[in-house]
């Protein structure tokens, strides 16, 4: 692949070129993965949406998907909502008080149809910079969900590769890359839910804080 090619778009490649094969045949290359060179750097002249400054590092949020995506968004959750509500409408339709048991019986799965596509979606990623060590946080509806520590020493080495993360498709499941992180024999592995795009800067943020020369915007 071209180093002057946007990583996020090697890792799309990559994951494509995976999806094509077995496990068996893929597993060595994708674990191996793709390292985080300097001429990936320059992607960070311009920020990506949700991309927040924090005083000992960087802050990347998943909500900020644009006004359309939220209406679209709003529009499939109220029509899984409704639909919830109609079909058990259906089985209870015989009853003395059909409305108000369809409501309770929908309840549970109305709140299911709302609340996972809002999880995916209100999330927030921190990185946290240090010279002893590197904090990842992720943080669910502004609540922390979980957290990762890499102890730092001489070397850092960043990449996006495969760590056992699967997305399960119509016929089969794919390869789906991580960030990696590793200094000395330790090593961090996160981000797997997010967008190609998400996870690539998350790295490059990472490589670039630890192995990058210049100093990068604070407005970015």
């Amino acid at each position: 692949m071209s180093d002057a090619k946007p990583l996020a778009e090697q890792l799309i490649e990559c994951e494509q070129w995976c999806a094509a094969r077995s496990e068996k045949e893929y597993l060595a290359v994708a674990t191996k993965g793709l390292r985080i060179l300097p001429g990936h750097h320059a992607e960070l002249v311009k920020p990506l949406p949700g991309q927040e400054p924090r005083a000992d590092g960087w802050s990347l949020r998943s909500d900020v998907i644009g006004t359309g995506n939220w209406l679209l968004l709003g529009g499939l959750m109220l029509v899984g909502v409704v639909m919830s509500f109609v079909m058990t409408f259906e089985l209870v339709d015989r009853t003395g008080q059909p409305f108000l048991y369809a409501a309770v019986i929908s309840l549970l799965p109305s709140a299911a149809v709302v609340y996972f596509p809002l999880r995916m979606i209100m999330r927030r990623h921190e990185l946290i910079f240090g010279d002893d060590a590197l904090v990842v946080r992720r943080l669910v509806f502004g609540r922390l969900n979980k957290e990762w520590r890499l102890p730092i020493a001489d070397e850092v080495r960043v990449g996006l590769a495969y760590r056992g993360a699967r997305l399960s498709g119509k016929h089969s499941s794919y390869a789906q890359l991580s960030v990696v992180v590793g200094s000395a024999d330790a090593e961090i592995a996160f981000g797997d839910d997010l967008n190609h795009a998400e996870r690539a800067r998350l790295a490059i943020l990472i490589d670039h804080y630890y192995n990058g020369s210049g100093e990068l915007p604070r407005t970015a």
